[in-house]
């Protein structure tokens, strides 16, 4: 089928889209008028004589899926990352502008082999349980990583051979090898009060919060909302709000009707095909906040036919499912233009990115590699996807398109906590046959943005390489690219095994989209990293 006739098929499911969610704006070039760009703190108001306040002191952002976890070494997706911010902190951070920066740890030094980096730790910060935060805590922390291999920070700290306490408020960590993307990962490790660790465990982690961060776990309703108080006893500058609460509202209607009433003083994500909409009201803000949110599709190369067969487990097939998916139509019909075709396995603005040569729709060619793999007559395929409104369009959208090499796909929304359960099951257990995923890397490298979905020792439950990719020339490239301090042999690694996994087409190669929030003018001292972190350190409420 040439191009004009999958334009066409996109332009009738535009109409469906629009019909179902109501409005449509215009395709952006740039960051639009009424729009805050990426890496700034939203404070300004803009335009107008607007002096709408919140009717209260509560700060409220209504998010599109909940947490699936609290205790922040447990939790792995990024809303929960985003809320377990808010009540943990770690040694380093990133800060809006993605530098790296110190935060528990006021300094720091490495040998110079690499090995052994010594953190000077600020004093006087206690966990919201009271005990003391020291040299001692790291240990502790490191200790629960090594004593549970199930835990997401026994992945983060896989690196670390031991941890030295020098003073009570000096510690150096030993690596097993020299590994360049350390304080980038570390930036993710978020320190859990000792006393809480051996006395609440995963479940009473869950419920109540022991970090040092500016927030204290109040209330929490699975599926529902997680509502905090205040730190009296931050240790900085802290929020001038008395509670912030994080509330679960898939719906993208209803998420932006919060908005508009005040129900909500922030939103995110913002639905592309409301943008116009909330653009239009004065009392609102627009948040254009570009892209880092990497779209694709998870093909399980173990799916197994009834007749025995494993159509994903052929490359022709892998890469046909590439050129019967339109990109460019995908973009404009679910994002309305908020979005860029995919031209490698992570946005551009990832340090590292190697430009790839799209797969360009063309049935044609994809049809010629069905019938060359022995699958003209298609099969049919079951995909999970969050059942949010944005997630079920690309999903819906996606089936249509593979429709077109009669691929028949069964889409199967599901609660993300669920996808979160199903998608941990090991390779001989697992039930994934594909998944629409989203997918950006916390720790903002390009070693985060492919080891984890795509090494071969990262399957279920260590990592999410759900497609169970597994080839050695590409997990060799990321394992030698971390051993060297050589930029140039640095990008080179990076950059043949992003070639390597483009043309081997583990996933089908959906699009990176825009991080769109929506907000009150009111809300002042808010931060955002690109990509669509909320920062609420400094949180305001102007009355």
């Amino acid at each position: 089928m040439k191009k004009q006739a999958s334009i066409i098929l996109a332009a009738l499911l535009a109409v469906s889209l629009t019909a179902c969610s109501g409005g449509k704006t215009e395709t952006p070039a740039t960051t639009a008028a009424g729009e805050t760009s990426a890496a700034t703190e939203a404070a300004s108001t803009a335009g107008g004589d607007n002096t709408a306040v919140s009717p209260d002191n509560d700060f409220v952002i209504a998010l599109q899926a909940d947490a699936t976890h609290l205790d922040p070494h447990v939790s792995g997706n990024g809303v929960s990352n985003t809320i377990t911010n808010s009540m943990y902190e770690t040694l380093v951070w990133f800060d809006e502008n993605l530098e790296l920066k110190p935060l528990l740890a006021k300094s720091w030094t490495v040998s110079d082999d690499g090995l052994d980096y010594t953190f000077v730790l600020n004093e006087g910060i206690k966990f919201h349980d009271g005990e003391p935060f020291n040299a001692e805590s790291i240990v502790a922390n490191y200790e629960r990583a090594k004593s549970d291999s199930s835990l997401r920070l026994a992945s983060q700290t896989a690196m670390w051979d031991s941890v030295t306490v020098d003073s009570e408020y000096q510690v150096t960590i030993h690596l097993k090898e020299p590994n360049n993307t350390f304080l980038n990962k570390l930036a993710q490790v978020r320190i859990v009060s000792p006393k809480a660790i051996k006395e609440l465990g995963k479940d009473g982690l869950a419920k109540q919060s022991a970090g040092t961060g500016p927030f204290i776990l109040s209330e929490r309703v699975d599926g529902g909302y997680t509502k905090m108080v205040r730190n009296e006893n931050y240790w900085q500058d802290g929020p001038k709000v008395d509670t912030l609460t994080w509330r679960v509202v898939p719906e993208d209607g209803a998420r932006v009707a919060m908005l508009q009433t005040g129900e909500a003083d922030i939103i995110s994500p913002l639905p592309a095909i409301q943008v116009d909409k909330v653009k239009d009201d004065a009392s609102l803000d627009v948040l254009n906040l570009g892209g880092l949110t990497y779209r694709y599709a998870t093909l399980n190369k173990n799916y197994t036919l009834a007749d025995g067969r494993k159509p994903l487990d052929d490359v022709r097939v892998r890469q046909a499912m590439n050129y019967a998916f339109d990109s460019e139509a995908y973009t404009q019909v679910v994002f309305q233009g908020y979005a860029s075709v995919p031209t490698s396995l992570f946005a551009s603005s990832v340090p590292y990115y190697a430009e790839q040569t799209p797969y360009t729709a063309d049935v044609e060619k994809a049809k010629s590699l069905m019938s060359e793999a022995g699958y003209s007559d298609g099969f049919p395929i079951n995909i999970w996807v969050d059942n949010t409104t944005i997630e079920m369009q690309g999903a819906e959208f996606l089936k249509q398109q593979l429709a077109q090499i009669n691929i028949d796909v069964n889409v199967v929304p599901m609660e993300s906590t669920t996808i979160a359960d199903m998608t941990s099951a090991p390779e001989d257990k697992t039930e994934v046959q594909m998944w629409y995923v989203n997918w950006s890397s916390g720790d903002y490298s390009a070693d985060g943005s492919m080891r984890n979905i795509l090494h071969g020792d990262k399957y279920p439950p260590s990592g999410y390489n759900t497609a169970f990719y597994n080839n050695a020339e590409f997990n060799k490239c990321l394992d030698d690219a971390l051993k060297t301090t050589d930029t140039d042999e640095i990008t080179k690694l990076y950059a043949q095994a992003q070639s390597i996994a483009w043309e081997e087409c583990p996933w089908i190669f959906l699009g990176v989209d825009n991080s769109l929030i929506g907000q009150k003018k009111y809300v002042k001292g808010i931060k955002y990293r690109p990509g669509g972190t909320i920062l609420v350190t400094n949180i305001e409420l102007v009355h």
